[in-house]
């Protein structure tokens, strides 16, 4: 009897080992599975983080450049306001200039300015013509 135990035992073992076995090789699955998400998601932590740095440096590169663009903008307004004047003065030094040449308006500005007369002629000099005093001011 002791020999039928024994047999009895080894088939009982035998038949539990192909489910004892299934059950070890899904647990190593599921502990492999685990093991590829972890991997997988520090993979993905990782490129979230690798490519917010980028766009966080791409980011503050395109605010300089904006910022640079802006600032040399109104510098070429400031600019272009200035050329615009000097411009206004130098076409008004260039009438001025012409006008000169142009011996009938050379003659009526130092008549008026300088009080130039010609011969046997008399300069009256009205109370408007005067240039204001301190007083008025």
């Amino acid at each position: 009897m002791l020999f039928a135990k024994n047999k009895k035992t080894k088939n009982h073992q035998s038949a539990v080992d192909p489910y004892a076995k299934m059950k070890q090789a899904r647990q190593q699955k599921q502990i492999r599975a685990k093991y590829v998400r972890q991997v997988h998601k520090r993979r993905a932590g990782l490129l979230i983080a690798l490519l917010t740095t980028i766009l966080l440096i791409c980011g503050w590169q395109i605010y300089q450049g904006r910022q640079s663009l802006a600032a040399i903008n109104t510098q070429v307004t400031t600019h272009k306001a200035k050329l615009n004047k000097k411009q206004a003065q130098h076409r008004q030094l260039k009438l001025k200039t012409a006008q000169l040449k142009d011996d009938d308006y050379l003659q009526q500005v130092i008549r008026q300015k300088y009080y130039y007369s010609k011969d046997n002629e008399t300069i009256y000099s009205l109370p408007q013509d005067k240039a204001p005093t301190l007083s008025t001011k």
